[in-house]
């Protein structure tokens, strides 16, 4: 199965889907907001994961037959691989969007500063455990460079606005774990054949049944959940409201430092 045939099979059919829900059952924010969220979440996706991708290309942690690919590289990075970046955004965000429409918070959000370092402070530790892992045996690199890599973007997501996530449990959780178990098996069937390659050496050699490297699973819940959290701090009234207040109290800063 080429690179290609993954994307249409995988990707096309669950967006079209998806779009169609849209149309008939009209998300609940506006679908002028959810196409900007949806947008900037891929635009930063793009740029985010492209030398970190590049590097995993260049140093042999994953690898990919040039005859399962178009034979377009930007870098070291076949052209599919960023039309995934862009695709799964808008797979999960469009999904994220039609559970808004269903789904209640399950109360007001508060303050929550202590959800809020607690959170924080937990990805970080375990961005400064993956850059540990990166530094330690080879076969802990691939996960250790996930980890070090997803962590630290989800530890300002959640300095941010955890307990506003935690009230909108309902929508997270199906948000990010039903397009990562999604995503994990369709990632099984494209190493099964041939698709692309997980190298040994810089993997732990823990596979989920069917196969699949436990990293590649680790990936897809960590992007699935830059994803759900990104995109529900955007849309949900109380994300817009503390981002108000945050820019609300950086603006006057500024202009104390210009006059000063």
């Amino acid at each position: 199965m080429s690179y290609g045939a993954f994307l249409g099979l995988y990707l096309l059919p669950p967006i079209v889907t998806l779009l169609a829900a849209a149309v008939r059952w009209r998300p609940a924010p506006p679908v002028r907001e959810l196409a900007a969220g949806i947008a900037v979440l891929a635009l930063i996706a793009v740029v985010y994961t492209t030398p970190w991708d590049n590097y995993l290309v260049a140093s042999g942690t994953w690898t990919y037959p040039e005859e399962r690919t178009w034979g377009i590289r930007l870098g070291w990075v076949p052209l599919e691989e960023y039309a995934f970046f862009v695709l799964q955004s808008v797979m999960t965000g469009l999904w994220v969007g039609l559970l808004l429409r269903s789904r209640a918070p399950g109360g007001a959000a508060g303050n929550g500063r202590a959800a809020r370092a607690a959170g924080g402070g937990a990805l970080l530790g375990g961005a400064a455990a993956g850059a540990a892992m990166v530094a330690g045996p080879e076969s802990l690199r691939y996960l250790g460079l996930i980890l070090a890599w997803a962590l630290p973007p989800l530890a300002l997501q959640a300095g941010f606005g955890a307990d506003i996530l935690l009230r909108r449990w309902r929508t997270v959780l199906p948000g990010f774990a039903v397009p990562t178990v999604y995503l994990a098996a369709a990632d099984t069937i494209a190493i099964g054949a041939g698709t692309w390659h997980i190298t040994e050496r810089t993997s732990t050699g823990v596979f989920l049944p069917g196969g699949l490297p436990i990293e590649e699973f680790v990936f897809f819940l960590v992007t699935n959940l830059l994803l759900t959290f990104g995109l529900t701090l955007f849309l949900v009234p109380e994300g817009r409201e503390r981002a108000r207040a945050v820019f609300g109290m950086v603006r006057p800063a500024r202009a104390e430092g210009r006059s000063a």
